[in-house]
């Protein structure tokens, strides 16, 4: 139990940071389009260099959100802890057993899977034209985060089948899968650094893709963007 915890703890970190987060992620750039300002700022900075931007500012506004709920508990708990008869925290900081693979592990796939989702997003809410467009898509994306929970026995106890192993290495369910094997530690090295290396690969290429689609959509205000439209594009810059 007390090597689960933390793995368990950044489990709970991802889903917190990807639900709060993903009307953000969406309206980064659909608000933008709405506003016309676009392709002003594309005058003076490239589409690569601003999603970037975008992501390291939902990654510091993640941290903020949760230091703004855990300072104010942290307090009410210092304060009020003996007048409601609560719990020593070092005790059960006693329970929790460090270990550094499995921290390594899970703080990877909370990154690489934070990358994958927020890429996704961003791409969505670059390619429909307004922001109400781009939330019918929303619970589309969170769908596949939740689906590892229906398997979730199977997961624990029986790793080695094949809706287990899909589960570990598609992108979209892998960061929960893999949380869930390596806290009940039924995750080998090779298979979480497979996983990872899968998961970042996506991730960096749906960044890549979502900057691609960010350029082409800039100027579509009362459309979707349609994939053959985009890819007959992208051939024919390159050509």
């Amino acid at each position: 139990i007390g090597r689960a915890i933390l793995p368990f703890l950044f489990l709970a970190v991802f889903y917190f940071i990807i639900i709060i987060l993903a009307n953000q992620m969406l309206a980064s750039t659909t608000e933008e389009k709405e506003n016309r300002v676009t392709e002003m700022l594309l005058t003076s900075i490239k589409a690569g260099s601003l999603i970037k931007g975008k992501i390291i500012g939902l990654i510091i506004l993640g941290i903020i959100q949760i230091l703004v709920i855990i300072i104010p508990i942290a307090i009410a708990y210092f304060f009020a802890r003996q007048a409601v008869n609560l719990p020593d925290i070092v005790e059960f900081i006693n329970i929790v057993e460090f270990d550094i693979e499995k921290f390594m592990i899970g703080l990877s796939l909370v990154i690489f899977g934070f990358i994958l989702f927020t890429g996704l997003l961003i791409g969505i809410g670059a390619a429909v034209p307004t922001a109400k467009e781009a939330n019918s898509f929303l619970t589309i994306v969170l769908i596949p985060m939740f689906l590892p929970f229906l398997a979730i026995m199977t997961i624990v106890s029986q790793p080695q089948t094949i809706i287990v192993q899909l589960f570990s290495y598609f992108p979209l369910t892998a960061p929960v899968t893999l949380m869930i094997r390596n806290a009940v530690g039924n995750l080998s090295s090779f298979e979480a650094l497979l996983g990872i290396t899968i998961l970042a690969l996506s991730g960096f290429i749906v960044i890549s893709i979502a900057i691609r689609i960010f350029q082409f959509g800039t100027l579509e205000y009362s459309r979707t963007i349609n994939p053959s439209s985009f890819i007959r594009n992208k051939f024919k810059n390159r050509g």
